[in-house]
């Protein structure tokens, strides 16, 4: 297991600098909020920053050789406590420390929904508790055992709800050498009064070059792939992720066969497509939509004459230019609803042969201009 530290995180030149420095202060505000979207760096920075106040040597990095470092480079760091939101009532962070530690080290730009899933409740939403409450008092009751500071780094203050109401008064007055670190991405469903006490670190979307960059490194995706994704993810390197690791083959190439197939009326070859389509995983036919989504909303911007503003390759963008010529704006808004409509589908766990047979032949009336109506199939 590689520790984790800034230099694993992409870009953010400016937000490290400023981390780095606040770590190597004496005086480190007790209470922060980095605050930035789910599957941006802002649990990443976060994660590195607490490392590099509990290094026992100053620098810009971790020093992986210290004590401190091995310990909180595999996240057992006596000082640095977790709190995020579970399932079940009386259930709190401690009940699943050794999956949160796995979902830190997979990557740590997961959305909540994928920390559900990895316990095992993809269906249920997590909180976090009046017992987790009660525990953060006894943690942060304990002696620092090493080093400078204790620290708690909460993962999602918005589940929190009313219950933070309980934990005002010890950010506001925490007991010596404590930090408090909150991670979240909605400012709107975070209490007020624990806003209006944390010092607002603010992390920005990543950047197209440094999403592709950061799937290249994981070895996710070629230069042309990583591309496409860095421009879906529009910022989410959590989400482009995702998007990588489901796909078996480019969806760019797979939905610019579709359409075609679709636009020939090539019968034999449209019935062959939709059983390769039907036989794709769940994550990837809602991939292959989600990109359609993204390619059309492309096409429009050609049909606004707006080609230079399209956000696609040279080949994607040849081919958007090319079919927009054959469109209108109403039958490209019907193809973007045929397309809404079926990831909701997919979602909703719809009998995928049918699914892509009526959207293949949907797609062909669409593109031809013939009698249609738009329909997808739920079951």
């Amino acid at each position: 297991m590689i520790p984790w530290n800034f230099t694993h995180i992409p870009g953010m030149d400016l937000e490290k600098a400023e981390l780095q420095k606040l770590a190597n202060q004496d005086r480190i505000p007790h209470a922060q909020l980095f605050l930035g979207d789910f599957g941006s760096a802002v649990l990443g920075l976060a994660l590195a920053f607490a490392r590099l106040v509990l290094c026992e040597k100053s620098g810009v990095e971790p020093c992986e050789t210290c004590t401190a470092c091995q310990k909180s480079g595999r996240w057992v760091h006596p000082d640095l406590h977790f709190s995020f939101p579970v399932i079940g009532e009386k259930k709190t962070s401690n009940d699943f420390l050794p999956a949160w530690r796995a979902f830190l080290t997979q990557h740590p730009y997961g959305q909540p929904s994928d920390w559900f899933n990895q316990m095992g409740e993809e269906n249920k939403l997590g909180n976090i508790n009046v017992a987790e409450c009660q525990q953060i008092f006894q943690k942060l009751s304990y002696t620092i055992v090493e080093g400078r500071y204790k620290i708690l780094l909460m993962w999602g203050p918005e589940f929190l709800g009313k219950e933070g109401n309980r934990l005002l008064k010890l950010i506001e007055e925490p007991p010596d050498n404590t930090l408090f670190l909150l991670v979240g991405a909605d400012a709107d469903r975070i209490l007020p009064t624990i806003l209006s006490r944390c010092q607002l670190v603010k992390i920005r979307p990543f950047q197209d070059p440094e999403i592709a960059e950061a799937l290249q490194a994981l070895s996710l995706a070629g230069v042309h792939e990583a591309t496409t994704w860095a421009y879906l993810a529009d910022g989410n390197l959590g989400q482009a992720i995702h998007l990588a690791s489901v796909s078996e083959r480019p969806v760019a190439e797979l939905l610019l066969n579709w359409l075609r197939i679709c636009y020939t009326e090539s019968g034999q070859k449209m019935v062959a497509l939709v059983e390769q389509l039907a036989r794709l995983g769940r994550e990837e036919q809602k991939s292959l939509f989600q990109y359609g989504l993204y390619f059309f909303r492309q096409m429009v911007l050609s049909l606004a004459g707006r080609s230079e503003a399209i956000r696609l390759s040279a080949e994607e963008k040849t081919a958007a230019i090319k079919l927009s010529g054959q469109l209108d704006l109403d039958r490209l808004a019907e193809m973007i609803e045929l397309f809404d409509e079926s990831l909701r589908s997919i979602e909703r766990n719809a009998n995928a042969k049918i699914l892509f047979l009526n959207v293949s032949i949907q797609l062909h009336a669409v593109m031809r201009d013939q009698m249609r109506f738009i329909s997808t199939m739920n079951s």
